[in-house]
């Protein structure tokens, strides 16, 4: 079960994508992050509800956050899973106590020091020469997991038409051309993570080698 903030596999299993992508979603500010600790070690969390609302933006589809139950008490356990970082940091890093149980406003107080404000993001949904998601068939915003779309590929007299939206044009800045090939890598390695699943499938479906 996840909590109230997920990490960035979680993020990744909820939307179909790899763990790359959800680094470039961030990037282009589509999905708010926030940071605990500093330095060489820390966490980055995602909400829930932000995640969410990415999966609706790409015309994807993840179940509503599980609801807490506010009428007992949060064990460690509990506040561990609801802030989504484990027990033992939360008591050593002195967030919590042994054995303590708190309320439901403590642990919101808890939540609001810990994850103050989200992290501005590389592009802050304003940098020069932004690139948009495909759109699919249907018309929804497009993306590279299990439910997200492409635009059509390999119109035209033995050459593709590149979309727009994976190739800037000629007078692009070297920013926009940058942030293109990001993209595409980020989209590289959703392709590559889902072939791999559909080989394992393939590799297991009961009318293989028949």
């Amino acid at each position: 079960m996840v909590g109230h903030y997920v990490r960035v596999q979680d993020a990744a299993n909820l939307l179909g994508v790899s763990p790359v992508t959800i680094r470039w979603y961030s990037q282009q500010g589509w999905l708010p992050s926030y940071r605990v600790g500093r330095g060489r070690v820390h966490h980055r969390r995602f909400k829930y509800a932000d995640v969410q609302a990415l999966a609706q933006r790409t015309g994807r589809f993840i179940p509503e956050e599980p609801e807490w139950d506010k009428s007992r008490n949060v064990s460690t356990e509990m506040a561990a899973q609801y802030l989504g970082l484990s027990s033992r940091y939360l008591l050593e890093a002195g967030w919590l106590k042994t054995g303590e149980n708190l309320s439901w406003q403590e642990l919101k107080d808890v939540e609001n020091r810990i994850y103050p404000d989200p992290e501005n993001s590389l592009a802050n949904g304003h940098e020069e020469g932004g690139l948009t998601m495909l759109d699919n068939r249907e018309g929804h915003p497009g993306g590279c997991g299990w439910h997200g779309g492409f635009g059509s590929r390999g119109r035209g007299p033995g050459r593709p038409k590149w979309e727009s939206a994976d190739i800037p044009g000629h007078e692009a800045s070297l920013l926009a051309l940058r942030r293109a090939k990001r993209h595409l890598e980020a989209r590289k390695a959703d392709l590559e993570d889902q072939i791999q699943e559909l080989e394992k499938r393939i590799a297991k479906h009961p009318d293989n080698n028949r």
